[in-house]
């Protein structure tokens, strides 16, 4: 009996001091797979049942389909309302097949919850900031990536009919799953004047033949039929509307910009992200994840932004540079300049409309499926192997073939003989499923970077000189340690949101004069004309704003700097 209880004692100590588990915590979640529509749902619920302290679940829309748009606030209220804080509004999957783009949004708001309290980082950032996150914008094309028969370009645009080829019919002519595998691959057609043929490195590659050789194939890139009977394959598919490209701000008409939409929140999902975003003056800075390239993007989306402020620009590059550190193989970029010309996109709606500061992160780089040897810490790709070769080296080696389904022979009702295979659909837009918690945690951690980066005003009395006649001169700094100010420059050039206000008040006190300090040893003072208790500042990034107010009378006063994008800061000063 003896041996007993010491063996349990020693067994239960033993328990005590292993580290966590899974099971330790309150929502598990894994993040080796990719979450549907409901299950998303019922992780969301799970979470602000958990920590209905610190979460709130709420729809704020349906789409055209009638699915909820969930969004999660994530604040604690024993630090202050939500809207007296930084907010950090954080989507995902506006284009429904970018799917990773929810988990990485579901992820930080797990991470958040769960290590409350326990990571001295996690905690000051929710502390110090209310988190609006709407893990999927694109509910309906996301859920049918799940549900439908499916690809990796398949499902981008929101579930609005539209009629592609003009014939008076709406989404008449979709793919089709002809071999009924629940996925939409690749056709090629047997063509001796085809453009391409067989990779003489790998049958299953094909590549671009040269003028004088034969052909072999032609390629159709997706599985389908002629199901109108005009000639054409897929040539009218589900949707057309980009939500990424319905916003207002620089909404261009289609005639410019492909998919915007009849008019710009056209689409119920934007139109209730606008909404949402709208109601949250304080926000500071916004994320919206998407799929490809290992990306992180900054405005003007094209020459309609107009130049962006140099202050402006200073913050981006800080934010923009360290994510390149906390994302390796990651780049930041300049969109119209390093990518392409947009109209209507998110970022550009959210800097031109409310001059709050975001990126647009693209998640999946393609150095993920890379099959080389390291050498002196570089990567040292085998020139003599083509890109394409490399990654069916890695499908077969590393991801055991679970990427590429080979060319299978099929009977097309209307081209005859035709082989399907290709990359599969969870495949090439995104991470495979054992390479996914990496990704996911290294972009929660660059949004953490920014919540770090929030404003956080702080006061600071310089001066408090009797001037005789009952007169005090006060010169007191509001200073921001952050990154991201309190307002924009754009915000302020624009008057896009309310200017800080800089206030003294007292009872039996008169201001009898204020303004901005601007060189204490000259005693040189912008003056307030009207009202000089009252200053309109901002404070810049890593910046502070000196105040000098001459006040008669004796007595408490409170200085108060109010910002609509930072929690209010209190002195209070004796006369």
């Amino acid at each position: 009996m003896k041996h007993l209880t010491l063996t349990l004692s020693l067994l239960l100590l033993l328990l005590s001091l292993s580290p966590a588990h899974a099971d330790d915590y309150k929502v598990n979640l894994r993040w080796d797979h990719f979450y549907d529509y409901q299950q998303t749902e019922d992780a969301l619920r799970q979470l602000s049942k958990a920590y209905s302290g610190l979460a709130s679940l709420q729809s704020i829309g349906r789409s055209e389909e009638g699915r909820d748009l969930w969004q999660l606030t994530i604040n604690n209220p024993a630090t202050g309302d939500d809207l007296d804080k930084p907010g950090i509004y954080v989507d995902g999957t506006i284009h429904g097949n970018e799917i990773q783009a929810t988990e990485v949004s579901l992820y930080l708001a797990w991470y958040l919850l769960e290590n409350y309290g326990d990571i001295a980082t996690v905690t000051e950032a929710v502390d110090r900031n209310a988190f609006y996150i709407v893990p999927t914008v694109n509910v309906d094309s996301r859920a049918r990536f799940f549900e439908d028969a499916s690809n990796y370009n398949i499902g981008r645009s929101a579930r609005v009919p539209y009629d592609d080829d003009r014939d008076g019919l709406l989404d008449e002519d979709g793919y089709d799953d002809l071999d009924g595998d629940g996925e939409i691959l690749r056709m090629r057609v047997a063509d001796p004047t085809g453009p391409y043929r067989t990779s003489p490195d790998d049958p299953r590659l094909m590549v671009r033949r040269k003028p004088w050789e034969q052909g072999e194939w032609r390629i159709i890139e997706r599985e389908g039929i002629d199901n109108d009977g005009d000639g054409q394959i897929n040539e009218d598919l589900p949707g057309q509307l980009d939500m990424n490209r319905n916003y207002g701000g620089t909404w261009q008409p289609p005639y410019v910009q492909y998919g915007a939409g009849d008019y710009p929140m056209s689409a119920k999902p934007t139109y209730a992200v606008g909404q949402f975003v709208l109601s949250k003056p304080n926000l500071a800075f916004n994320w919206a994840f998407h799929n490809y390239g290992g990306l992180i993007v900054r405005g003007p989306g094209s020459e309609l932004d107009g130049p962006y402020p140099p202050s402006d620009i200073k913050v981006f590059d800080f934010l923009g540079e360290e994510g390149e550190k906390i994302l390796p193989g990651y780049e930041y970029i300049v969109s119209k300049d390093d990518l392409y010309s947009t109209y209507g996109d998110f970022d550009g709606f959210m800097y031109q409309t409310f001059g709050v500061l975001g990126f647009v992160q693209e998640l999946h780089n393609r150095i993920n499926d890379r099959y080389r040897k390291m050498t002196d810490d570089e990567w040292v790709a085998d020139e003599d192997v083509p890109w394409e070769l490399e990654r069916l080296r890695f499908n077969d080696n590393v991801a055991q073939g679970t990427m590429f389904k080979d060319w299978t022979t099929i009977q097309h009702p209307q081209l005859g003989e035709v082989q399907v295979g290709g990359w599969r659909a969870f495949t090439t837009r995104m991470q495979q499923p054992f390479q996914l918690q990496e990704m996911l945690h290294r972009n929660a951690a660059h949004v953490l970077f920014t919540a770090k980066h929030t404003p956080e005003i702080e006061l600071e009395l310089l001066e408090q000189t009797d001037l005789g006649n009952d007169l005090t001169r006060l010169r007191v700094r509001a200073s921001n340690r952050h990154a991201i100010p309190t307002l924009t420059a754009k915000a302020w050039q624009h008057r896009l949101a309310p200017k800080d206000l800089f206030t003294l008040s007292g009872r039996g006190l008169e201001v009898v004069s204020g303004g901005i300090l601007q060189d204490p040893f000259l005693d040189i003072v912008r003056p307030v004309e009207h009202q000089p208790g009252t200053i309109y500042t901002r404070l810049p990034s890593f910046g502070h704003v000196d105040v000098q107010w001459i006040v008669q009378g004796n007595g408490k006063a409170t200085v108060r700097y109010h910002a609509v994008k930072a929690m209010d800061r209190e002195l209070e000063v004796r006369f």
